[in-house]
């Protein structure tokens, strides 16, 4: 399930639920006071927001490298205040947050880590994954920086001559087209029936793309299409090739590229690690979500939100006549600025063992785990916006939660939390 925990001011809950198949994630907005400087944008029209599975082992940066096993899984679609499950918005015949040709941007925090555009997808029983084209921000910036690069010019003899560019002195010379051959009969007859074809006569029903024909159909980020000898496939004809296992579809290549898409394969059991991305119809502005704090306030931040956790476990290890193992208690700290108010936003992940009150130092233990969300109030103090703990015997009921990211879902400025959930 997806959740959406809404916080406003007086404090108040609303949640809503959606399906979203293989992967649970929670969409935890913090709307508290802005500044000047945080004032809300309008909202875009039309949103994707997906993840990206990658190996733990793979670099993440903005020179990385995507592996070739890197998925992207389409989460949810923000259209008018909505949210809406991606993997059944608009399918035709595959949902439009996949269609070949959009482009995703991958984030970390907030900053991009490059482009990714959609080439492959695969179906497999109801879960949709897409892969693609990958390039970094820093092989971007590379491109940008080399296309305006001044052209060297030579001034012969140092006179005042005009300048020329300097020119391969054993280029050779521009072949002559050929002259073309007069048509005979028998090369007419044995021409094709579409060279035979009168012009302007109109095409068969099945080669009109529908999608083509409606101008109010909405349309997420796409890569500018370059001109190719080959016609890419219609609507329709993707429709046909959806009865395949694998759906492989050819989008236009950028200068340089292999017009090949490649072909999702079955990959092997692998520890993943994943990232956020976001496709918009309408440009936006990418900016750091993280919360630039100094040691000492790391430390005493990170101090006060792990005595609010453990003081969480030991009030639901009570419930069930448990207390805490000591020393048992490992956790994970992460700080943002979700809002731009200076006020960070602590997420707390953590794991601590449980035993019965009466039970041996040889009985086994119990592993449990928290996940805990807090706000700084300009005091100083920590406020509490969200908890969940579950421990291995409701694994099956409570699937334990990890953080994604922190990524602006809905396009007004502020970031929200994007998180999984483990069976």
């Amino acid at each position: 399930m997806i959740t959406l925990l809404a916080y406003k001011k007086p404090l108040s809950l609303v949640t809503h639920l959606y399906r979203i198949l293989a992967v649970t994630v929670i969409l935890l907005p913090l709307l508290g006071p802005t500044t000047c400087a945080a004032q809300k944008k309008t909202r875009s029209k039309l949103r994707a927001l997906a993840v990206v599975e990658l190996p733990s082992s793979a670099r993440v940066g903005k020179d990385m490298e995507l592996p070739s096993s890197a998925r992207l899984r389409a989460i949810a679609i923000f259209q008018n205040g909505e949210y809406l499950d991606a993997t059944i918005y608009r399918m035709n015949p595959m949902p439009m947050a996949l269609e070949p040709g959009t482009v995703y941007d991958v984030l970390q925090s907030g900053d991009s880590l490059g482009l990714l555009s959609i080439e492959s997808v695969s179906k497999a029983k109801d879960d949709w994954l897409a892969a693609g084209r990958w390039k970094s921000s820093t092989s971007q910036l590379a491109a940008k920086q080399a296309a305006s690069a001044p052209v060297q010019v030579s001034l012969p003899g140092g006179n005042d001559e005009r300048p020329r560019l300097k020119r391969s002195e054993s280029s050779p010379a521009a072949p002559q087209p050929a002259p073309t051959p007069a048509a005979t009969p028998a090369a007419a007859e044995a021409a094709p029936p579409a060279a035979q074809a009168k012009p302007g006569a109109p095409s068969a029903p099945d080669d009109i793309d529908p999608s083509q024909s409606d101008p109010d159909r909405p349309e997420l980020r796409r890569r500018a299409a370059t001109s190719v000898s080959s016609t890419p496939a219609t609507q329709v004809e993707r429709k046909r090739e959806s009865v395949r296992t694998v759906v492989s579809a050819h989008a236009p290549a950028e200068e340089g590229a292999s017009l090949a898409a490649p072909v999702l394969k079955k990959r092997g059991h692998v520890e993943l690690q994943f990232l956020a991305a976001i496709s918009d119809a309408s440009p936006y502005d990418a900016r750091s979500y993280k919360f630039p704090w100094i040691a000492a306030e790391q430390q005493r931040l990170t101090t006060a939100v792990e005595k609010q956790a453990q003081a969480e476990l030991a009030t639901y290890a009570g419930k069930s006549s448990q207390v805490l193992v000591p020393g048992s208690f490992t956790s994970s700290v992460q700080a943002f600025d979700l809002d731009y108010d200076n006020d960070a936003e602590l997420v707390l992940t953590a794991k601590c063992a449980l035993r019965k009150k009466l039970s041996t130092a040889k009985a086994a233990p119990l592993n449990a785990y928290i996940t805990y969300v807090v706000h700084e109030e300009s005091t100083g103090d920590l406020h509490k916006l969200f908890s969940e703990i579950t421990d291995d015997d409701h694994l099956d009921v409570i699937g334990r939660m990890e953080l994604v990211d922190a990524v602006d879902a809905d396009g007004d400025g502020h970031a929200e939390l994007l998180k999984k959930k483990l069976g």
